[in-house]
């Protein structure tokens, strides 16, 4: 079962969540190396008082790519956060962030949702990115990504939802990237072996 994808146009809009806010069981954020947090993950860092922060310094995370952060967050000591997990993925230099990089970070993002077992997975889509994909680019990888593994996995495939946060100027773009046709085997992401 392939998972439905819904784009959420709110990021950055007076009245509506910011990340930090979002309902979900799997929040992905993300990090280039050796830069600090960016917006998104500061703020959701700041509403777990610090633990990002703290767990990145103690086991040395500084957003080398494909290495990454799980937080288990218990209900019981953050009672009021809405994720179950939060995930901090290494992207690594931003000059040398292209195609294959981004389909890494997306392989092991969906093998963690798949491994955690969630059913909705949230990922940001932040404006004014440093990388060097765009959002239609970045969008339709992660969908092939997301349709090699489903039809890998076929039933056992249990992500069932998959938000695409972001600002209303970048909906459109995420959007076209989503209905690109798949190329499967030709895609850059899918290894040869």
């Amino acid at each position: 079962m392939t998972p439905k994808f819904i784009v959420t146009s709110g990021m950055g809009l007076a009245g509506r969540p910011g990340v930090h806010e979002l309902k979900t069981d799997l929040l992905l954020l993300t990090r280039l190396a050796g830069m600090a947090l960016g917006p998104g993950p500061e703020a959701v860092d700041q509403s777990l008082n610090g633990l990002i922060s703290r767990k990145a310094k103690q086991l040395r995370f500084t957003g080398e790519l494909g290495k990454h952060l799980l937080l288990e967050l218990d209900p019981r000591v953050h009672r009021d956060n809405p994720q179950r997990y939060v995930m901090l993925m290494g992207l690594g230099n931003h000059e040398k962030f292209d195609g294959r990089a981004c389909c890494q970070v997306f392989r092991t993002l969906i093998d963690k949702a798949i491994e955690l077992r969630v059913k909705h997975l949230t990922i940001p889509f932040a404006p004014n990115r440093m990388t060097g994909m765009n959002l239609r680019g970045t969008a339709h990888l992660l969908r092939e990504v997301v349709e090699e593994k489903a039809e890998a996995l076929g039933q056992q495939f249990e992500l069932e939802t998959i938000e695409l946060y972001c600002t209303p100027a970048a909906k459109r773009h995420i959007e076209a990237g989503l209905k690109i046709p798949s190329r499967h085997k030709r895609a850059c992401c899918i290894d040869e072996s």
